[in-house]
C-alpha cells in the first residue's frame, strides 16, 4: 500500500510531540512496587554472564507467571543496581510511542474492517491512535517505572490484535493462507508474550471476540461468507481460550457471597459494588481530563457496602447496564461510527473483567485503564474523519483542539512527576483522607529535617486512621529521629504488631524496615522493644498465613537472640525460617554466615548440615523452580557453600588464642 505522505508527517509529529512532553517527568524518583520488584537485580553482582541474567529473568513473583518478559526488559536499561531511574523511565516513554505506533496499526485496520478507504482509514489511526498517545491518563502508568509490565502486556496484546484483523482482512480479500498465517500467530504468539508480561494478556482472545463481533461478523454471517473451516478456527483460537478464561472468573465467583474480605478492607462483594463509581471515575477523566492527577493513594475511596450505600452505587451500577444496552444496540448500525461506539464500549469492559470486577485485589489504579482503553477514541475519529471534506473543515480543527488540550495536560502533569516533593504535596492535598498520601509526604519532611512537619501530618493520619501500621511505622521513624515516642506509641504499635496486615507489600515493607532502625539507631523505645514487636507480629493471623514474613520476623529474633548472646535461640529461629517454603536459596548462606560472625561456627556447620538447601530436589516447573534450576546448574551457591565450609572449618581447627 502506497504511504501518504501527510499521514506519515502527521504521525511522526505526534510521536515526537509524546516524547517532549514526557521528557519533565524523566528526572522523577523511583515509586512504592519499584522498589520491591528491581532490587533483586542485584542480587548475584553486575550482571555479566547468562546464568545471572536467566537467575533475575526467572526470579519474578508479582503474579503467577512470574512476569519474565518483562523482568527481561530491565536489562536494557542496566545491568547493576542500584541505577538511577531516568533511564528506566526513558525506556518506558520508547514503550509508550511503540504502544502509540502499534495502536495506529490496528485503528487503520479497524477502521478498513468498517469499510473506509485506505486515505481515510490512515487519518483514522491517526488520529485515534494520537488522542490516545498524548491523554494525560498515561503519565502515571508511563513514568511510574514498574508498570512496564502492564506497558508491556498492552504492547503484545495491541501486536496481536493487529495482526489478527489484518489477517482477517486477507480472508475477507480472499488470501486464505496468509489470512490464518496473520490470524492464528497474532492470537497465538501475541497471548503468551502478553500474559508472560503480566497476566492480563490473557484478555487478548477476548478482545479479539469482541472485534470480530462488531467489526467482522456483526451480522452473524461468518459461516456463509468463509464456510465451516473458519468457524472452527475461531473456536479454537478464540472461543476455547476465552472460555477458560471465562470458566477461570466464574470459578472465582464463589468469593463474592464469602463474606470474607481475603487480606482487604473490603469484601469481594463489596469491591465489585465500589467498582461501578470508580469506572464512571475512569471514564470521566478520560473523557474530560483535568489538571487533577489522581496518583498512586487511593486508599481514601469510600467503599459501596449496598447497591444504595452511597447512593451513586445505584446510578453509576445503571449508567453500567445503560452503556452496555447501547454497546448491543449499536452493533446493529450501518454507520462505521456508531458501531465503533460499540465495539469501544465492549472493549473496555472486557478489558476491565480481571482488575475491576470481584477478584480481592486494591480497589483502584490508573494504569489499569491503559490496555482497556486502547480503542476509546476510535469512534470519534472515524466521525471527524468521515465529516471532513472540501465544504467542512470543522472537524479539523476540532480535532486539532483535543490533541493540543491532551498534549498540554500531559506536559503539565509529567512536570509534576518529575519533581518527587511537589508530587508529594499534590497527592496529599488531592488526598486528605488518605493516610498514604499523608505518609508519603511526611517520608519528604522528614528527609528534610522537618520533623515537626511530619509529625504534624502523622499525627493526624494516625487520629483518622488508628489501624493502619504503614502510618504508625512512619511515625515511629519520626520518633526515632527526634528521640521522642508521644505516650501511648509504643502500646499502639504493639496492638498493630498483631492485628495489622503485615503481608501487604508496603506495610510489611515499612514494618521490616523500622525493625532493621530499631536493631542499629533507634533507643527511644528501648532496648527490648524490637524483640517484643517481633513476638506480636508472629501472633498476628495475617503472618501466619504468609511464609515470607514469618521468615523475616524469624530472622530479625534471630540477630536480637545473637545479640543477647543466646545463640542457641538464634539457631533455633534460623532453622525454623529456612524450612518454611518459598525460602530463597541465599537466605541458608547468609543465616549461617551470621552465626560465624557471632563466633558460632559450630551452629552455623550445624545449620547447613540440618537445612537441606533449596537447589537439592527440585520438583516442579513453576516460574520459582525454574529460578532454582538456573541457580543450581551455575554453581553459584555450591561453590559459595564449598568456600564458607571450609571456612568455617579452618576457623574451628585454628588454635583459640
Amino acid at each position: 500500500m502506497r504511504i501518504d505522505w501527510k499521514t506519515f508527517v502527521a504521525g511522526a509529529f505526534l510521536l515526537a510531540l509524546a516524547y517532549a512532553v514526557y521528557l519533565p517527568g524523566l528526572s522523577g524518583a523511583f515509586l512504592f512496587d519499584d522498589y520491591g520488584n528491581l532490587p533483586p537485580m542485584g542480587d548475584y553482582g553486575p550482571i555479566k554472564h547468562a546464568w545471572q541474567a536467566w537467575a533475575w529473568i526467572t526470579s519474578g513473583f508479582a503474579g503467577p507467571t512470574g512476569r519474565p518478559i518483562s523482568l527481561a526488559s530491565f536489562l536494557i536499561d542496566t545491568r547493576v543496581w542500584p541505577a538511577p531511574p531516568e533511564v528506566f523511565k526513558q525506556t518506558n516513554v520508547l514503550i509508550h510511542l511503540i504502544n502509540g505506533m502499534l495502536l495506529a496499526g490496528l485503528s487503520h485496520a479497524l477502521a478498513q474492517g468498517f469499510g473506509l478507504a485506505p486515505k481515510r482509514a490512515a487519518w483514522v489511526a491517526v488520529l485515534a491512535a494520537g488522542c490516545w498517545l498524548l491523554h494525560p491518563f498515561w503519565v502515571g502508568t508511563t513514568l511510574y517505572i514498574i508498570q512496564r509490565m502492564a506497558m508491556l502486556a498492552a504492547l503484545f496484546v495491541f501486536a496481536g490484535l493487529w495482526a489478527y484483523v489484518h489477517g482477517r482482512l486477507q480472508l475477507a480479500a480472499g488470501r486464505t493462507v496468509s489470512g490464518y498465517v496473520w490470524m492464528s500467530t497474532g492470537l497465538g504468539l501475541g497471548t503468551l508474550l502478553a500474559v508472560l508480561s503480566k497476566e492480563n494478556g490473557a484478555l487478548l482472545p477476548l478482545l479479539a471476540w469482541v472485534i470480530e463481533a462488531f467489526v467482522f461478523d456483526a451480522d452473524n454471517r461468518a459461516l456463509d461468507r468463509h464456510g465451516q473451516r473458519f468457524i472452527w478456527w475461531r473456536r479454537v483460537f478464540i472461543v476455547l481460550p476465552s472460555a477458560v478464561l471465562l470458566a477461570y472468573l466464574a470459578y472465582q465467583l464463589p468469593l463474592l457471597f464469602s463474606g470474607q474480605t481475603y487480606g482487604r478492607d473490603f469484601t469481594p462483594w463489596e469491591r465489585l459494588l465500589t467498582e461501578t463509581r470508580i469506572v464512571w471515575g475512569y471514564l470521566g477523566d478520560l473523557w474530560l481530563p483535568s489538571l487533577h492527577d489522581g496518583g498512586l493513594f487511593n486508599d481514601d475511596i469510600r467503599i459501596s457496602t449496598s447497591v444504595f450505600t452511597p447512593l451513586s452505587t445505584l446510578f453509576a451500577t445503571l449508567g453500567i447496564f445503560g452503556l452496555i444496552a447501547l454497546a448491543v444496540l449499536s452493533r446493529l448500525s450501518k454507520t462505521p461510527w456508531l458501531r465503533a461506539v460499540g465495539l469501544a464500549i465492549a472493549f473496555y469492559f472486557v478489558g476491565q473483567l480481571l482488575e475491576s470486577t470481584w477478584l480481592p485485589l486494591e480497589l483502584m489504579f490508573e494504569h489499569r485503564n491503559y490496555l482497556p482503553a486502547g480503542l476509546m477514541f476510535l469512534p470519534l475519529a472515524l466521525f471527524l474523519v468521515q465529516k471532513t471534506d472540501v465544504h467542512h473543515r470543522w472537524p479539523v480543527w476540532v480535532a486539532v483542539a483535543i490533541l493540543s488540550v491532551f498534549a498540554l495536560l500531559s506536559l503539565k502533569r509529567a512536570d509534576m512527576w518529575g519533581k518527587p516533593f511537589a508530587q508529594a504535596l499534590s497527592w496529599a492535598s488531592q488526598h486528605p483522607d488518605s493516610a498514604r498520601a499523608q505518609s508519603y509526604l511526611a517520608n519528604f519532611w522528614e528527609q528534610t529535617g522537618n520533623y515537626s512537619e511530619a509529625e504534624r501530618l502523622l499525627d493526624r493520619a494516625f487520629a483518622e486512621h488508628p489501624d493502619d501500621l504503614l502510618v504508625l511505622a512512619n511515625r515511629a521513624f519520626v520518633a526515632c529521629d527526634m528521640n521522642s515516642a508521644p505516650a501511648g506509641l509504643q502500646s499502639a504499635l504493639r496492638n498493630l504488631a498483631m492485628r495489622g496486615d503485615l503481608a501487604q507489600n508496603v506495610t510489611g515493607y515499612q514494618f521490616d524496615t523500622f525493625l532493621s532502625r530499631l536493631q542499629t539507631d533507634c533507643s527511644v523505645f528501648g532496648a527490648n522493644f524490637g524483640m517484643q514487636l517481633i513476638d506480636a507480629a508472629l501472633q498476628n493471623p495475617a503472618v501466619a498465613n504468609n511464609p515470607t514474613e514469618q521468615r523475616s520476623l524469624l530472622h530479625r529474633r534471630a540477630l536480637y537472640w545473637l545479640k543477647q548472646n543466646a545463640p542457641d535461640n538464634a539457631f533455633a529461629d534460623m532453622k525454623t525460617a529456612l524450612l518454611l517454603p518459598g525460602t530463597d536459596p541465599g537466605s541458608r548462606l547468609l543465616f549461617a554466615a551470621e552465626l560465624a560472625s557471632a563466633n558460632q561456627q559450630r551452629l552455623a556447620l550445624k545449620l547447613l548440615d540440618e537445612v537441606p538447601s533449596p537447589l537439592a530436589n527440585i520438583t516442579g516447573w513453576s516460574m520459582p523452580d525454574i529460578n532454582r534450576r538456573v541457580l543450581r546448574d551455575a554453581g553459584f551457591f555450591s561453590d559459595s557453600e564449598a568456600h564458607l565450609r571450609s571456612a568455617l572449618q579452618q576457623d574451628l581447627a585454628a588454635p583459640a588464642d
